[in-house]
């Protein structure tokens, strides 16, 4: 069966090899074993963490195949950005110009470099193997951030935001930056990728240009990607604005992806939610499929499993699912449709 839960220590191995394969464009998952362990020890630490508000808390989630044990995807939240390194993104704003003189009047596109997501959650992390992209797997890791918020909503803010991976070639390498980045950092994309995955964003605003960059001053190739998301980062988009994120104008500073905000408790998956009992079991494939979640913060597992819906409200569900949830009869879980 398929399920997705906290990560643990023992991973380690699995972790590294989804990250080699996720290489470049994956700041949050670089293919570094010493890095990975330290992500593994802070989402243990923050599951563990008595919290009064939101903080440096990261949790990172593993898509498990439980009938061969082998982990083939991740997901994390980050429960709030700027807490421990600021967090930069460009803001993309038009400026109109007008000359009397000529009767004429010029208007450009304009990148500014902000904060503006610092305070956000951030949904990130987001990979699956090639060969589990099928079945709802997708939508079932995807979407199993939004009920881990929904479950232990006292731990994130107000909004969260995503960043998606930018367009860069077969060769790795991203025109936005080395129309921009380039010249200032004298590295290529994925090294600037790694190096701010392994050393924090300090660098940026050390080196960064402060002024705005005018976006007709930058090659046609950097222009035509800014906004647009890698081929292969499509579907996550179309699942992202579904859910209820929106584009509101913000890039990512490294290839020009773009970067997506929602309401937290506007989020599809949450709003349509529903936290009820156990009441028994039914036949493995006897009425709907939903996605189901249930545990605590060091037990939550998510899966999609079938529910019998009773008419006061608790549901029947398969063994094999309670099973995989490592919960019973009378325990409470949250489901949503798929």
């Amino acid at each position: 069966m398929i399920i997705v839960r906290p990560v643990e220590i023992v991973d380690i191995d699995h972790l590294m090899e989804i990250a080699v394969a996720a290489s470049p464009g994956m700041t949050t998952l670089p293919p570094d074993r010493k890095t990975l362990e330290h992500k593994i020890l802070l989402s243990s630490e923050s599951i563990t963490r008595t919290i009064k508000e939101p903080g440096s808390e990261v949790y990172l989630l593993v898509m498990e195949d439980t009938d061969t044990g082998k982990l083939v995807g991740t997901a994390s939240i980050i429960a709030k950005l700027g807490i421990d390194d600021q967090f930069y993104s460009y803001k993309l704003n038009k400026q109109t110009q007008y000359s009397r003189q000529i009767n004429k009047k010029v208007t450009v596109e304009t990148l500014h470099l902000t904060n503006h997501f610092e305070g956000f959650a951030e949904v990130a992390t987001l990979y699956l193997t090639d060969a589990y992209r099928k079945n709802g797997n997708g939508k079932l890791l995807a979407r199993s951030r939004y009920l881990f918020m929904a479950e232990f909503r006292e731990r994130f803010p107000d909004k969260v935001m995503a960043d998606l991976r930018g367009y860069f070639d077969e060769n790795g390498r991203s025109p936005f930056w080395e129309a921009l980045g380039r010249h200032f950092f004298d590295m290529s994309y994925s090294e600037a990728d790694l190096y701010g995955a392994l050393n924090g964003n300090q660098f940026i605003a050390d080196l960064m240009p402060k002024h705005p960059i005018y976006v007709n001053l930058l090659p046609m190739e950097a222009r035509e990607v800014i906004g647009r998301p890698n081929d292969q980062g499509k579907p996550a988009l179309t699942m992202l604005e579904k859910e209820g994120f929106r584009n509101n104008g913000q890039v990512d500073i490294f290839d020009g992806a773009p970067s997506v905000d929602a309401h937290i408790d506007e989020l599809k998956t949450i709003k349509e939610s529903h936290k009820v009992r156990v009441s028994g079991t039914v036949a493995l494939q006897e009425g709907q499929e939903y996605l189901v979640c249930a545990g605590t913060l060091e037990s939550y597992r998510v899966c999609i499993s079938c529910l019998v819906i009773e008419t006061d409200g608790s549901v029947l569900m398969p063994q094999t699912a309670l099973n995989a949830l490592k919960i019973g009869i009378d325990d409470l879980i949250r489901y949503s449709a798929l």
